[in-house]
């Protein structure tokens, strides 16, 4: 999944990022590649300013059987207005994933040999 949006790109995490996500000092219950619980786990950088600075993270936790989104920001990129930003990208995202309890269960249909 890969979301453009004005100034940011929010992209997946990939191992080769584990440097630079160690340098934004992104914490341990934020950080793509170590959170078991973080689904859909995304980078969020700014192309401006090169695509291999991390301006932060984002993902999704489930909560009572529903999506909920997981933000941060490096202090850095805090008071730029760049949350709304992440968090408009992360909510258009969220509406386009599946439910996360799974697929519901269709009514069984009762198949015979012709």
């Amino acid at each position: 999944m890969f979301i453009r949006s004005e100034n940011l790109f929010l992209r997946p995490a990939w191992p080769e990022d584990r440097a630079n996500i160690d340098r934004a000092g992104v914490p341990a219950a934020h950080d793509p590649l170590r959170t078991a619980e973080l689904a859909h786990p995304l980078i969020v950088t700014m192309p401006t300013i090169g695509q291999d600075r991390v301006a932060g993270t984002a993902g999704f936790i489930v909560r009572k059987g529903r999506w909920q989104p997981r933000i941060w920001l490096a202090p850095a990129f805090r008071h730029l207005g760049l949350f709304e930003e992440v968090e408009e990208a992360v909510l258009t995202l969220m509406a386009q994933l599946p439910d996360p309890s799974g697929p519901r269960s269709l009514p069984g249909v009762e198949l015979q040999a012709a």
